[in-house]
């Protein structure tokens, strides 16, 4: 009776172990996939902080995509307007500024104070059809966004309105033109709100 109850609790021990190695063994296989699966973007996550965290003075700003220094794995600083020198601390006294167009570079502090909540890891492979599920050329949440924040500044009215992207604002241009020119068989005559950039033509012509 002895030897039995011997032998019964051997097997329960055994039972035991082997249940143990198994979840130990899929406890490791999850964590190791997971963690392959991860770190493509942790890697980018470092290179794209350590690359910010390179000093350029205050007057330029290193990018992951920039021309890399000789002998180095490390991006050149690439200087404002009149900055110049390896760490674009040389000011240039000379150099002409243009007065009048627009940079966004006076917008960086803001996205800088920003940057966990504006940061983005985009995978390679990314959306790279053409179009979306819809067969529309623009995201659904991208346009929504748009309309919120036209909403929000209350500079535009969106309501029944498409939201049109463009390549600078030439392309913009030549759509409206465009648009504008199938309901008018005669020329029409367009204008534009402040601000703009001076170098635009003020005035717009339809066919």
């Amino acid at each position: 009776m002895a030897k039995i109850q011997s032998s019964n609790n051997n097997k329960y021990v055994l039972c035991l172990v082997c249940s143990m190695i198994l979840n130990l063994l899929f406890m490791t296989n999850l964590y190791v996939d997971s963690e392959w699966i991860q770190s493509w973007s942790s890697r980018a996550a470092r290179e794209a902080e350590a690359v910010a965290a390179i000093s350029c003075s205050g007057h330029g700003r290193a990018y992951l995509d920039g021309v890399l220094v000789d002998g180095q794995n490390q991006p050149v600083c690439e200087c404002n307007t009149c900055f110049s020198g390896p760490d674009c601390s040389l000011f240039l006294s000379d150099c002409d500024v243009n007065a009048d167009g627009g940079d966004p570079l006076f917008l960086e502090p803001f996205w800088m104070q920003n940057a966990a909540n504006s940061a983005l890891v985009v995978a390679g492979w990314h959306r790279m059809s053409y179009t979306y599920e819809d067969s529309n050329l623009i995201s659904q949440e991208l346009e929504t966004h748009i309309r919120k924040i036209h909403a929000i500044v209350g500079n535009a009215v969106t309501h029944k309105r498409f939201i049109v992207l463009g390549a600078g604002s030439t392309q913009l241009l030549n759509a409206a033109v465009h648009a504008l020119s199938l309901d008018n068989s005669s020329s029409g005559k367009g204008c534009r709100c402040n601000p703009f950039l001076s170098g635009l033509c003020p005035n717009l012509y339809t066919p």
